[in-house]
């Protein structure tokens, strides 16, 4: 080892005086004529997310390099001051790691910072934060885009790069959304003419009281004989800072949470404080859901959404347990007083042994 360090540092010490000795030129900064933003497409962000868009390519330029926004207009080229709005946002200090045990310590790690609402980061990467709204950038059809210039500068020169386009998408505060329309958030409809519902990821060997059939999570697809067994849908009730779950059955009557026996409900979700009643399970939460695009055990694989995994356990007629499972990956990006809603609208599971 301290050989090692021995030979680097003799290393170092030679290079430096064979520039002395031999009068070589010291490195300069390097902008190169190719760097920009290759294939770079308009950039969509969805209001009320943080988007993070990564489309600059150096060509070997030298870092640090000064990044500007500038020309920002609205597409018919009369001027915009949307690059003036500014709010506040949470910053992380600290890294989240999913083992934090209240809001209190979650919070701890984060600040909250103001911010320009869309700006260009010191690595070339544009950001609009979840705190834009469609009040600040939206615009109605056809006209939905901004166009903008980047100045990109250092030791090595300064060159202008552009046109770009912002065309931001409506708010839709919660994922999946399938059911919306991704530019306006209109709600979509089926083939039948209904509105498009939200159906769970999966739904297994649940089966149902009336029929014995499995319930299905979804059959006919594309057709006007579409069934679904159950829709999910997300209300914003209120301002705090809470997570409710309900399930309900084809009469509306609220089913009691646990009858779905083998859910761990103090692990569904980063929440805390739980209240199971005989109608709901209610968390209190720190938002966007999940935090941060860490796998825990409270998300995806990847880590990009949540995971509500509901579970019971019943005994089939051929005497053996049967485990049925219903899973929905999601996130909310808005704070509020949330609910997700499970109805089975068609039929309702059976829960007790044959």
């Amino acid at each position: 080892m301290k050989k090692t360090i021995l030979f680097v540092a003799i290393a170092v010490f030679f290079l430096s005086s064979c520039k002395k000795i031999f009068n070589l030129p010291e490195d300069k900064p390097f902008l190169s004529p190719d760097a920009n933003y290759t294939s770079a497409p308009v950039l969509r962000p969805i209001m009320g997310r943080s988007s993070l868009f990564s489309y600059f390519k150096s060509d070997n330029s030298s870092f640090p390099i000064k990044f500007e926004i500038v020309d920002f207009t609205n597409l018919d080229r009369s001027p915009s001051d949307k690059l003036n709005l500014k709010r506040n946002v949470y910053v992380w200090k600290q890294a989240y790691t999913g083992n934090e045990k209240s809001i209190e310590e979650i919070n701890a790690k984060r600040s909250i910072e103001e911010r320009p609402l869309f700006q260009v980061n010191s690595a070339g990467e544009f950001i609009m934060w979840s705190s834009a709204t469609d009040a600040d950038f939206r615009k109605p059809q056809p006209d939905t885009a901004y166009r903008f210039n980047v100045k990109i500068s250092n030791g090595g020169g300064e060159r202008v790069l552009g046109p770009l386009f912002l065309a931001p998408l409506a708010t839709r505060p919660y994922e999946p959304s399938y059911h919306l329309n991704e530019i306006t958030a209109a709600p979509r409809k089926e083939v039948s003419g209904a509105v498009k519902r939200l159906i769970p990821a999966t739904l297994v060997n649940m089966f149902g009281v009336t029929t014995g059939n499995p319930l299905v999570r979804e059959t006919g697809a594309g057709t006007t004989t579409l069934k679904q067994d159950v829709w999910v849908y997300f209300k914003r009730k209120g301002d705090g800072n809470t997570l409710t779950i309900k399930f309900f059955d084809k009469d509306s009557i609220a089913i009691n949470p646990l009858k779905f026996n083998g859910t761990n409900w103090q692990k569904l979700i980063h929440g805390f404080n739980p209240v199971i009643s005989p109608t709901s399970v209610k968390y209190d939460v720190a938002y966007p859901i999940p935090l941060t695009n860490l796998p825990t055990p409270y998300t995806t694989a990847d880590g990009l959404q949540a995971l509500l995994t509901f579970s019971y356990n019943r005994i089939g007629f051929s005497g053996l347990r049967v485990v049925a499972t219903m899973t929905l990956p999601f996130n909310i990006y808005q704070a509020g007083d949330w609910e997700i809603v499970f109805f089975f609208h068609n039929e309702n599971p059976k829960f007790e042994d044959e």
